[in-house]
């Protein structure tokens, strides 16, 4: 009889995979690294095996299955259940949804790896108890997921949510998207870590002479009150409470719940972004402001991809 569900949150670098039953209580989950290559063909192979030996651990099979959820980042083709592109790694016009139908014999549903963290997080997580929530991921970009009214928002043609692409400097740096200030030039794992290289060949600081440097780095900087570091962190945390306010101001979300690496260190983002959405957002409204560290941590993604499989197959 089938009743379980699955869910596979593809990363840029790692997958992990989960298995639920009727109520969408996890069960069981894996973690993966994924194989490098700009084929995704391998990729997939290597999370089939994953799925055949969580299959194995709890004495189960395909057979048991009601529905599959897969979480990825874009842009997808939702429509058609392709991976369009995806930049980190060189995966471009991938069947997905068509090659997992053919393993698992299944309905598979898809959808972008930062709704479902938002629909995870409105579900079971710090998002509970609202209607509608933003969820925004910080890590190699920034990215963002929507929530109204206990659904998800895609938009018009499915790309609602590129917050990283908002502008929050018009005299900013260019970006490779053909805009100019975008947030995730500033408040990205990756940004702040390459601004604050760059400063540290001129400017004296702990992380002067370090090799490779990450936005850990940047943070651990940071907690030893590097002057440098702080600069960094205090202008991408800045301009995350600028994109931050413009979202409360259009959807006046009940909860706005950060994810993503660098939330890690939520206690050095909260009371800055909360600081900065302040000044841009008009007084009447600071007690309504909500934000909030996700509370799923490692399965956001396989959770999100569960709760939508199994809306999708109607049960």
């Amino acid at each position: 009889m089938r009743n379980y569900y699955l869910g596979i949150d593809i990363g840029g670098t790692k997958t992990a995979i989960s298995l639920a039953d009727n109520s969408c209580r996890i069960m069981d989950s894996s973690f993966i690294q994924n194989i490098k290559s700009e084929d995704f063909s391998p990729v997939q192979s290597n999370i089939f095996r994953a799925v055949d030996e969580l299959f194995r651990r709890n004495g189960l099979s395909s057979e048991d299955l009601l529905s599959l959820g897969i979480s990825c980042p874009g842009p997808l083709d939702l429509e058609k259940g392709l991976i369009v592109y995806v930049a980190t790694t060189g995966w471009r016009n991938y069947p997905i949804v068509d090659e997992f139908k053919k393993k698992y014999g299944i309905p598979v549903f898809l959808e972008n790896d930062c709704n479902c963290a938002a629909f995870a997080e409105l579900s079971n997580g710090a998002g509970r108890g609202c209607n509608s929530i933003v969820y925004i991921t910080v890590s190699t970009g920034v990215g963002c997921g929507i929530c109204i009214n206990g659904a998800l928002f895609n938009g018009e043609f499915g790309s609602a949510g590129e917050l990283g692409h908002v502008c929050v400097d018009p005299a900013g740096k260019e970006c490779s998207c053909g805009g100019r200030g975008c947030l995730q030039l500033y408040s990205s794992g990756t940004s702040m870590a390459a601004i604050a290289a760059e400063r540290s060949k001129t400017e004296d600081s702990f992380l002067s002479g370090k090799d490779n440097i990450t936005a850990h780095d940047v943070e651990t900087a940071v907690r030893k009150g590097d002057k440098l570091a702080l600069k960094v962190w205090d202008d991408a945390m800045d301009k995350l409470g600028i994109a931050a306010s413009i979202i409360f101001l259009l959807i006046n979300p009940g909860v706005i719940v950060f994810g993503g690496g660098v939330s890690n260190a939520w206690d050095l983002m909260e009371s800055k972004i909360l600081t900065s959405m302040k000044r841009h957002v008009y007084s009447d409204l600071h007690s309504k402001i909500k934000i909030r560290q996700a509370a799923l941590g490692k399965v956001i993604g396989t959770t999100g991809a569960i709760l939508l499989a199994k809306q999708y197959k109607g049960l």
